[in-house]
């Protein structure tokens, strides 16, 4: 991303939530006697508890609301809110709430929001950001931020257990920090979180099954011949994750309002088809070498990115789909090469379809109409183009201005459709 985030940055979406409600402390008498430092008592900030922690020590933080952006940077710190229902930790808008980089931290029982930013560029702004390893974050609230818990492909065996998700999610994969991204970075223990009620549906390496259709949010890592189907899920961050994944099938899933979008990692041969995604960041990516995969016949619309094929992703067919009202409707940038657009009716977009650093894709048979720039490409030298029809029938060849690269020079260029399509096909 990231996978994502090349020519738009994202939208903000969040649905109302009520204030949090006030709940009878829990008796942590014993955690009492057990910790280390004791904010506010030693301490009036959490971050200062953490400053002044050594490695391995036991944080207890009585309840009340901390306006604070932590960066938690010593191994082994335990650090406990009193009572997760009124234990606040408010990012306050400004970045990431809770930032972890030292291996063997938890963070249990807080109410953890505002990790956010009013710059659309920093679009992985999270209440909760891993860096590190054997993290574990259980028992947690999270909500109001623009990622709930983002974790850095670096990250690697993380407990993600009996968490709340309101408006947020998980986010799997981020390699936007490493460049790399592997097998390993999806491979976790996941259990017994909801996102806006509803179960977070979390396998690795599982096949042949179908998931349940009550899902708030599904992440398959390293499964076979899995189909999400029939599912309608709104206001979390990615709705479906696949990563490392073969042979499944998406269908018929609704998508509305996230923060996110359907995205594929490391996935070979699936089918997404017949599903619908619209007022997200993308509605369908497939991102970082993910081939072979054929999305068709899904109505993407009304988001910054309505289909897209980025870093390295390969010989993937587009084929049938409607794209309508995004701000770009075709993106396929960072080396995404031979893949097949065909068909598609791109409608009423700013960017009908925008390549980046991407060549040798087939462009065939789509409808593109009403667009503000019906196509342009960057840093390309060569796509095929053949039989769209561009706004009106055309009889002479059809001129897609851009660019390509000499060296590190960019210079003018131009693609051609040869023999444009001079009647609408229905």
């Amino acid at each position: 991303m990231l996978f994502f985030l090349i020519f738009m940055s994202p939208a903000v979406f969040c649905t109302s939530v009520q204030p949090l409600q006030q709940h009878p402390v829990t008796d942590v008498g014993s955690s009492l006697v057990d910790s280390d430092i004791i904010i506010p008592d030693d301490y009036p900030t959490i971050q200062e508890g953490i400053d002044n922690a050594v490695p391995g020590d036991t944080i207890l933080v009585r309840s009340g609301r901390y306006k604070e952006n932590l960066l938690v940077n010593k191994a082994g710190l335990i650090i406990i809110g009193e009572n997760k229902f009124d234990t606040i930790i408010d990012g306050g808008k400004i970045t990431d709430t809770i930032e972890i980089t030292a291996d063997n931290v938890t963070i249990q029982g807080f109410t953890i929001i505002n990790g956010w930013n009013i710059d659309q560029n920093l679009w992985d702004v999270s209440g909760i950001k891993i860096f590190s390893s054997d993290v574990t974050i259980k028992e947690n609230i999270i909500t109001l931020n623009r990622l709930g818990i983002n974790v850095i492909e670096t990250a690697m065996s993380l407990v993600i257990t009996n968490n709340t998700f309101i408006d947020d999610g998980i986010l799997l994969g981020n390699w936007e920090y490493t460049s790399t991204l592997n097998k390993e970075s999806f491979l976790h223990t996941i259990a017994n979180n909801t996102a806006n009620g509803r179960p977070l549906y979390y396998y690795k390496n599982q096949h042949d099954f179908i998931v349940p259709y009550d899902a708030g949010q599904v992440i398959l890592a390293s499964c076979t011949n899995v189909t999400v189907e029939n599912l309608y899920i709104t206001s979390t961050d990615f709705a479906i994750i696949l990563g490392d994944c073969h042979q499944c099938i998406i269908k018929n899933v609704v998508v509305d309002k996230t923060d996110g979008e359907i995205i594929l990692f490391l996935s070979e041969n699936n089918t997404l088809e017949n599903n619908s995604a619209s007022r997200s960041l993308h509605g369908i990516c497939l991102d970082y070498e993910s081939h072979n995969n054929t999305v068709r016949n899904n109505t993407v619309s009304d988001n910054w990115v309505g289909l897209s094929a980025m870093n390295n992703a390969s010989n993937n067919q587009f084929h049938n789909n409607t794209v309508i009202h995004n701000t770009v409707g075709m993106m396929l940038t960072r080396q995404a090469r031979h893949n097949i657009i065909s068909e598609n009716k791109i409608v009423s977009c700013v960017y009908g379809i925008r390549l980046s650093n991407s060549d040798d894709n087939v462009l065939t048979n789509n409808i593109l109409k009403n667009n503000r720039i019906a196509a342009s490409f960057t840093g390309c030298s060569q796509n095929i183009w053949q039989h769209n029809y561009w706004n009106r029938p055309r009889f002479l060849p059809k001129i897609i201005f851009g660019s390509t690269l000499l060296g590190r020079i960019v210079i003018p260029w131009i693609n051609i459709d040869l023999h444009p399509a001079k009647v609408l096909k229905n």
